[in-house]
């Protein structure tokens, strides 16, 4: 006997089906990914061949539809990992095996006021307005216009529609538009010379706010944790790199992928100090005097 849906269930799944405008990603047979966005009269087009995007319009994440190949997709909606891997940049990506520990590693917190310089294509920016919840924030300063319109698009172009209005973009030096800013929780730099901007950091951060950059080299790293122990306002940095990596899994095999992501950056994080008493400025003075004395004997 058939199994009919009433009305109600029907208009369930109906609601539950894709969208125009929304993204999906496609597999074909081989397991590759494509990002689409699908609108009425476009005709979308990967490896596994062309198809009309009414094919995807109502239907259920988890259905197949064929090209003009004659070749099986299978359609899901993206995690925001296949979406960022996916979606179209203007600039390289953090890759989001390093965005989630960028995350916990640096305490983003509903209702937090979160600076950024950097914008990229977005990746960063989509999970830091997705942490920062509905009573949070996100200021991004970005000097090109390409790698901020390309951003905005990809957010934009996300489902949940109302990360965009946690969003602030100002198209100016990150230096000079910290000036204007006062008791910000957490600041990201995804900048080649973020020690240009560690002292404005320190002047807009709230005491016990967070600093973190990203870095592709040690000689940066390097730099930029010389820059931080200079600025008394700063604690002792942390640096870290995350490295993943992933397993291939099928009815016979089980073992190591045989490419992996063995580099991508490095994250150094720093908290910002609170006013220190008098006292303690003479007592810092006195160590630093004698490590100094100690460090001229040793040599």
């Amino acid at each position: 006997m058939e199994n009919k849906l009433d009305a109600s269930e029907q208009a369930a799944l109906d609601e539950d089906g894709f969208r125009p405008g929304e993204p999906v990603i496609v597999f074909d047979r081989k397991h590759r990914s494509f990002l689409v966005f699908p609108l009425p009269g476009k005709r979308l087009s990967v490896q596994a061949g062309a198809f009309d995007s009414e094919l995807l319009f109502g239907q259920q994440p988890g259905a197949r539809i064929v090209t003009m190949k004659g070749e099986y997709l299978t359609a899901y909606r993206p995690t925001l990992e296949e979406y960022i891997l996916l979606m179209p940049r203007a600039a390289q990506i953090i890759p989001p095996k390093d965005l989630g520990y960028m995350l916990t590693m640096a305490d983003v917190f509903p209702g937090a006021h979160v600076v950024e310089a950097g914008i990229g294509s977005g990746a960063l920016t989509l999970v830091l307005l997705r942490a920062v919840g509905e009573r949070g924030s996100v200021t991004s300063f970005e000097l090109r216009d390409d790698h901020a319109n390309c951003a905005i698009k990809n957010i934009e172009r996300w489902p949940e529609r109302d990360l965009i209005k946690r969003l602030t973009v100002h198209k100016m030096d990150v230096v000079e538009g910290l000036k204007d800013k006062k008791r910000v929780d957490r600041i990201f730099f995804d900048l080649p010379e973020p020690w240009v901007a560690v002292t404005a950091a320190a002047d807009a951060l709230k005491p016990g706010g967070l600093m973190l950059c990203y870095l592709p080299t040690m000689r940066q790293v390097d730099q930029l944790v010389l820059t931080i122990l200079d600025e008394a306002r700063f604690a002792m940095p942390e640096v870290a790199e995350v490295i993943v990596r992933p397993w291939m899994a099928d009815r016979t095999r089980l073992r190591p992928v045989m490419r992996m992501v063995g580099h991508s950056g490095f994250l150094v994080c720093v908290r910002r100090r609170g006013p220190k008493p008098d006292d303690a400025t003479k007592v810092e003075s006195a160590i630093e005097a004698l490590d100094e004395a100690q460090s001229a004997e040793a040599s």
